[in-house]
């Protein structure tokens, strides 16, 4: 290639970096118009849906919550949706809602079994108060969650064009074969994926056999480990929380499933050369196949879990709907990243040798922020909470699956797409990485 051509793709590629941080500037100070907000009421003879248009909110004339041919109302919470009906901007548990409530109009209110009890004659009316008004004129400004998934959008796309941009220049140069390119690197990647395949099975499955060999218990561990740790949580939180999260106990399961495979996957990178040291030494292997062989171990350990999971989701009658289907999308991105982030640790781990030790102290500080024994968005105060559900993935995925798991829900769906092209382009970085450095691993350990 021409030295004419090389300058070209060195100023577009630069080209690119100055749009997308100039996108990423003006999307975090331009003015948008404030949002319509979306309210669900959620009692429990069902779920009613309010749309308030900005102007109605600015002028703070939405003070009303009318129930038609209602005597009773037993309400459990109030939701409140922005521009994505997925992504949930606030909600007050049935414990909130009274301190927004002025008076109830020829009615009385009370608390009883984890319900705002409303009563009346036919009609009940919710007179709310000037902190409900604040609050919603606050939600309508404030347009948090819509930039951060903006500004995660331009970065991940500016990052693709890049990614292109060198996949170009790979094709047109000349002796292209080992010059790990984008192109060469995809290529290799799905030759070693198919040939080791078999590999990776069978070790996933050797090293699954080896964990439980010589314990009386066998495979019970694999339920028994995540089972246990539930009920500590549920013990020692349970108390705080269990009254205000509904069907706790599964809550707090699901969540410790899902932290437990990202948790071990990506710990386990960081120190994946040094503990393999004779299989890197003696033998050439991708190093991504140990990687990947370890993550299968870990997934079937997963699955076998899940049978406990299962008879909770029986035992405590929780309703299994149609957005059940966008639990495999979270666990699918969950994964990906995990993978992601995993190659690029499993790289800085061979020369950082207390990388282990740092990467143990952010995994533990994650996992507290990750909301497995509290519901984020209504435990941490505003704006901290959507903030935590777009810039913490851990968070995102697990309210997210169990979001549709547990609530059949849709939630947190942008946030999810952002982070699947996150996930993507971590996947490539690591993969390049380890590739164009895995011939000197050997000579450091």
């Amino acid at each position: 290639m021409s030295k004419n051509l090389k300058g070209v793709f060195r100023v577009v590629k630069m080209l690119i970096i100055v749009l997308g941080i100039a996108g990423i500037i003006w999307t975090g100070l331009h003015q948008f118009n404030n949002r319509n907000i979306m309210m669900e009421i959620e009692t429990e003879q069902g779920k009613q849906a309010i749309f308030i248009s900005n102007d109605v909110i600015a002028k703070g004339q939405f003070t009303t919550i009318l129930f038609e041919d209602a005597d009773e109302v037993r309400l459990k919470k109030i939701k409140f949706f922005g521009q994505w009906k997925s992504v949930l901007l606030k909600e007050l548990s049935y414990s909130n809602v009274a301190a927004y409530v002025e008076t109830i109009q020829q009615g009385k209110m009370h608390t009883e079994s984890g319900q705002l009890v409303l009563t009346g004659n036919g009609r009940i009316c919710m007179e709310m108060n000037a902190s409900f008004v604040k609050m919603m004129q606050e939600l309508s400004a404030s347009f948090l969650q819509e930039r951060l998934v903006i500004m995660g959008l331009i970065a991940s796309l500016a990052a693709i064009m890049i990614i292109v941009c060198n996949a170009i220049q790979e094709k047109l140069t000349e002796n292209n074969w080992n010059n790990h390119g984008p192109i060469y690197d995809i290529k290799r990647f799905c030759r070693d994926l198919v040939k080791y395949w078999q590999y990776m099975v069978f070790s996933a499955k050797a090293d699954l056999r080896a964990e439980v060999a010589d314990s009386y218990l066998n495979r019970l561990w694999w339920l028994l480990e995540p089972f246990f740790n539930m009920l500590i949580y549920v013990i020692v939180f349970g108390q705080v929380m269990g009254n205000s999260i509904e069907n706790y106990a599964t809550f707090v399961f699901s969540g410790l499933l899902m932290w437990n495979f990202f948790n071990k996957t990506v710990g386990y990178s960081v120190k994946l050369v040094r503990s393999n040291r004779d299989i890197v030494t003696k033998v050439y292997i991708p190093k991504f196949v140990i990687l990947i062989s370890n993550m299968m171990l870990n997934f079937m350990k997963l699955a076998f879990s899940m049978i406990v999971l299962l008879v909770m989701l029986a035992v405590f009658k929780v309703h299994i709907g149609i957005n059940v289907i966008w639990f495999f999308p979270a666990y699918l991105v969950m994964m990906l990243l995990a993978f992601g982030v995993g190659m690029i640790f499993l790289h800085l781990g061979v020369y950082v040798d207390d990388l282990s030790y740092a990467v143990g102290i952010l995994l533990n500080m994650l996992m507290f922020l990750s909301g497995i024994f509290y519901n984020v968005m209504t435990t941490l105060q505003d704006p901290l909470n959507g903030m935590m559900l777009c810039l913490n993935p851990a968070a995102m995925f697990i309210d997210t699956m169990r979001q549709a798991l547990v609530y059949n829900t849709v939630a947190n769906l942008p946030v999810l797409g952002v982070w699947f092209l996150i996930a993507i382009i971590l996947c490539y970085i690591g993969i390049h990485i380890v590739y164009k450095n895995e011939n000197s691993y050997v000579k450091v350990v």
